[in-house]
């Protein structure tokens, strides 16, 4: 199986959400060297690796993998779209988001 999808998959999450490797790595309990080899093409993951950085990121595996073109097969239709929009959003649009969304999760004025 060619992992080079893999690869540019996992660089580009990493990039998006803004984590190092060494960070990525602490978040999944993984050694810095272990995600650097994976990015770097030295190794090849396991599945275990596979199913818990598709989790973590809340992609799923077919994409992660390149199997499928849709990063965000695993959410309902609505999710995938609002999650593909917000994946090209700014920082500071984000910020903007967050604290819009930030109103529902205190339970907001009604």
């Amino acid at each position: 199986m060619d992992y080079s999808f893999f690869r540019e998959n996992l660089k580009n999450l990493l990039s998006v959400r803004g984590y190092t490797i060494k960070g990525f790595a602490a978040e999944i309990n993984a050694s810095a060297a272990t995600i650097s080899r994976y990015l770097s093409g030295d190794r090849t993951p396991d599945l275990p690796y596979v199913v818990n950085i598709a989790s973590f990121f809340n992609v799923s595996i077919d994409w992660l993998l390149g199997i499928n073109g849709d990063q965000f097969d695993v959410m309902p239709k609505e999710v995938q779209e609002v999650a593909s929009l917000y994946s090209l959003a700014s920082p500071d649009d984000r910020r903007v988001i967050q604290a819009v969304l930030g109103k529902y999760r205190k339970g907001g004025d009604k």
